[in-house]
């Protein structure tokens, strides 16, 4: 039974990785099976063996090091330690951001790092025997998290832009996700007319706003892969946020530093 996808590009560069899929888990009921975060009311130790499944599946020898997601630009390395502070509190009290509260993960050395998601956007960079896991929902692509991602990566290890790759996976799809006049928009003032329909029902394409983040950053634009998927249209195969009501598992999207 398939677990999770994979990018082209990041499997021909030899990474371990993937965008795990609903099925293969323990879990039951609205977290059915393949559920791998504590924080949603599903028993915890379904969770823990959800977890030591994939991670076996993948062949990864520790732990998957994750981070408390805010929907902010925090970017911090696999230990937490801060590599690019957030630009603002995105969602958090005025009165800061927790040491574990990160929306971008650093793979800077061995092991693996991820994110998890349940209709936003989760990015894969690697570089120079480095990478990064990116959780980017509205919020995170407005802020332009993607292309943080890869100055981190610039700027704590000297990977180039230029040879870096990237894989944008299963995520909620321009086709349902239905979104304010005024968000569409500021995204199109952000990211021009593709981003978002125009109203009285405007539809945003996070897909688009985060491929084009990672292009002006540097990352060729044939470097770029989008793994298919629209999370809000698979039932079967994805949990939805929006689709579910808020009552429903969430995915991970991983990666190692090395092969």
């Amino acid at each position: 039974m398939q677990l999770y996808l994979t990018s082209r590009l990041l499997s021909a560069a030899g990474l371990a990785h993937g965008f795990s899929v609903r099925s293969g888990g323990v879990s039951t009921g609205p977290f059915s099976s393949l559920n791998l975060s504590v924080s949603v009311g599903d028993d915890q130790a379904s969770v823990r063996e959800n977890h030591e499944i994939l991670r076996r599946a993948a062949g990864l020898r520790g732990h998957i090091a994750t981070a408390h997601q805010v929907h902010g630009d925090r970017v911090v390395d696999a230990r937490m330690q801060e590599v690019f502070p957030a630009t603002a509190p995105a969602g958090k009290a005025a009165d800061g951001i927790a040491a574990t509260d990160a929306d971008a993960l650093l793979a800077l050395e061995d092991g693996a790092v991820g994110v998890r998601v349940a209709d936003c956007v989760p990015i894969l960079i690697a570089g120079g025997g480095t990478a990064a896991a990116v959780h980017s929902g509205w919020r995170g692509t407005r802020l332009q998290i993607a292309a943080r991602a890869v100055r981190a990566l610039q700027h704590a290890a000297g990977a180039d832009p230029a040879t870096m790759l990237a894989a944008i996976g299963p995520c909620i799809g321009r086709c349902c996700y239905e979104v304010s006049p005024d968000l569409a928009a500021a995204f199109r003032a952000l990211f021009g007319p593709e981003a978002a329909d125009e109203s009285p029902k405007p539809h945003l394409d996070l897909r688009y706003c985060v491929a084009l983040s990672l292009r002006q950053a540097g990352v060729p634009a044939d470097h770029i892969e989008q793994v298919p998927g629209c999370t809000s249209c698979d039932p079967g195969s994805f949990f939805s946020h929006r689709r579910d009501k808020g009552k429903t598992g969430r995915h991970l999207a991983f990666i190692a530093a090395r092969e």
